[in-house]
């Protein structure tokens, strides 16, 4: 068989475009083989177990000769000062002299306890009010040294509310292991808890009171050289980003 005169005349307007595509293809195969060196960030564990962790497999096969040092605080770490490419937290924490991706719209959040410590009163709280009555396990911030007060928000009724407890810790891992202990109501994100809700060991109070948090962001300073390993992660952050439109501690 042979092409017709159109035929011929069509594959010969379209060759230099197909070679041009085939040439391009072989450059972006041939940077991901050649993309090398040490990519350091900075994120709290929340931000690490929902939206670096996922994507760490994926992306060392794809960057072979990339190393990745994390490193997982509660504190806001300074980026420049410490050396670090770049960082991920809310993104209403993002100075302004750095880029910022947004990697989720809102993080989702939940008041949680243990059956055992709620089967110690006769029903589960029905308002906020209801909370002055519990032994709730507070948060503080690393940087600030302050409190956090749990959002709540439910029609027009909008307040931040400092709850009484036993213990104040600066992990959300250890307020997590605290609830399951029995010791109190803990205010998590609801990505920390998922499978402790599924398998009935916490209990969620006053969902409806509960309103999400600010979303999270991978950020980098504006006026630093970005090395070719940090630019390959920015934009496997943002490719898988597109793939997976869907959202993901704590620090002020």
């Amino acid at each position: 068989m042979s092409p017709t005169e159109a035929g011929t005349r069509l594959l010969a307007t379209l060759q230099p475009a197909l070679r041009g595509i085939e040439a391009e293809l072989q450059g972006l195969q041939d940077m991901r083989s050649h993309v090398a060196g040490t990519i350091r960030l900075t994120t709290v564990q929340v931000a690490y177990d929902m939206l670096i962790r996922p994507r760490l497999s994926g992306f060392v096969a794809r960057y072979p000769h990339v190393s990745m040092e994390v490193s997982v605080n509660d504190g806001l770490t300074d980026v420049i000062s410490a050396s670090f490419d770049g960082g991920i937290r809310f993104g209403s924490l993002v100075e302004k002299d750095m880029v910022a991706v947004g990697l989720s719209s809102t993080s989702p959040a939940a008041i949680v306890g243990s059956p055992g410590y709620l089967a110690s009163f006769e029903s589960l709280p029905s308002t906020p009010a209801d909370l002055q009555s519990h032994r709730c396990i507070n948060y503080r911030f690393a940087t600030s040294g302050r409190i956090f007060r749990w959002p709540l928000e439910k029609d027009n009724a909008r307040f931040e509310f400092r709850g009484d407890g036993p213990l104040v810790l600066d992990s959300g891992e250890a307020i997590r292991a605290a609830a399951l202990d029995g010791l109190g109501l803990a205010f998590l994100f609801e990505s920390q808890v998922t499978g402790d809700l599924a398998a009935g060991t916490l209990v969620k109070v006053l969902p409806d009171w509960v309103r999400s948090l600010p979303g999270f962001s991978l950020f980098y300073p504006s006026r630093r050289q970005v090395s070719p390993a940090f630019r390959a992660w920015i934009d496997y952050v943002k490719e898988s980003k597109s793939d997976h439109s869907s959202p993901a501690g704590l620090e002020v």
